[in-house]
C-alpha cells in the first residue's frame, strides 16, 4: 500500500489557542492510563459475536 508523506506548516495566530497549546504541551502526562479496561465485558462479548457472524457471512478467515 503506498504512503504519502509531506511537510505542511501549521500556524496558530489566536492568542488563546496558543495558550491552550502551551498548556497541554507542558502538562505532565498521567501516571497510569485513564481505564485499564475501555469497555465492559459484555460490550466485548457483544463485539466478539458480531465479528464472528461477519466472518461467517462473508466466508473470511485470517
Amino acid at each position: 500500500m503506498p504512503t504519502n508523506t509531506f511537510d505542511r506548516k501549521i500556524e496558530i495566530t489566536d492568542p488563546e489557542s496558543i495558550e491552550k497549546l502551551s498548556q497541554i504541551m507542558s502538562d505532565e502526562t498521567p501516571g497510569r492510563p485513564l481505564s485499564e479496561h475501555p469497555y465492559s465485558d459484555k460490550e466485548r462479548a457483544n463485539a466478539t459475536q458480531l465479528l464472528k457472524e461477519y466472518i461467517k457471512r462473508t466466508g473470511t478467515q485470517s
